[in-house]
C-alpha cells in the first residue's frame, strides 16, 4: 500500500524542517493520531535528534527508527519497528521538503506499508481504509502548526478529548 500526500507551507524551508526533522520526537504536538511521542537513544545518523521515537496512539504504542536524516537536502525517513500487527511486514514513511521560495515550502510525504501472508492479504483493504483516515489530517496539521505555532483544529479536538479522559 502506498500513500502520497503533498502540501505547500507558507514558511521558509528551515522553519518546516525545524518542526518535522529537528523536533522529530515531539511530533505529538502537531500530528493528529499521536497522543504522545518521544525521541530516545543517541542518534546513529549525523545531525539526527535521536535514533528512535516511541509513539502512543489511541490504538496502541509503536516504535520507529530513523533510516534517513539528511538536513542538507531536507529528507526524513523512518520505519515502524514495533507495534504494528504481525501481518505488517514493513511500514516506511519518507518526507521530503523542497524550497519553492524564501517563504514557501513544498512538503511531500510518501508512506509504504507492506503486509505479509494470507492474513496480510485479507487485511489489506481494511488497513488501507484505516490508514487513509489517519493520514488525511497529517499534512494539514503540519502546515497549521508551522504557520501558526498552534495545533490544527483537528489536533486541538484530540487534545481536548485526551484532557477529558485524564480529568
Amino acid at each position: 500500500m502506498e500513500f502520497k500526500k503533498e502540501i505547500i507551507i507558507n514558511k521558509p524551508i528551515e522553519s518546516v524542517w525545524e518542526v518535522l526533522g529537528n523536533q522529530f520526537g515531539q511530533a505529538y504536538r502537531w500530528a493528529s493520531g499521536l497522543n504522545h511521542s518521544k525521541g530516545y537513544s543517541p542518534p546513529v545518523i549525523k545531525g539526527a535528534p535521536s535514533n528512535n521515537r516511541a509513539c502512543e496512539l489511541s490504538s496502541g504504542k509503536i516504535k520507529e527508527v530513523i533510516r534517513k536524516f539528511d538536513f542538507n537536502n531536507y529528507v526524513l525517513e523512518y520505519e515502524v519497528i514495533k507495534g504494528f500487527p504481525f501481518f505488517v511486514d514493513t511500514a516506511i514513511n519518507n518526507w521530503q521538503l523542497t524550497k519553492i521560495s524564501s517563504e514557501r515550502t513544498k512538503v511531500n510525504m510518501y508512506l509504504v506499508v507492506k503486509t505479509k501472508g494470507l492474513v496480510g492479504s485479507m487485511m489489506n483493504p481494511m488497513m488501507k481504509i484505516q490508514l487513509n483516515k489517519q493520514l488525511i489530517h497529517i499534512p494539514n496539521d503540519l502546515k497549521h502548526f508551522v504557520e501558526t505555532g498552534k495545533p490544527s483544529q483537528n489536533k486541538s479536538k484530540e487534545i481536548g478529548k485526551l484532557s477529558n479522559k485524564v480529568a
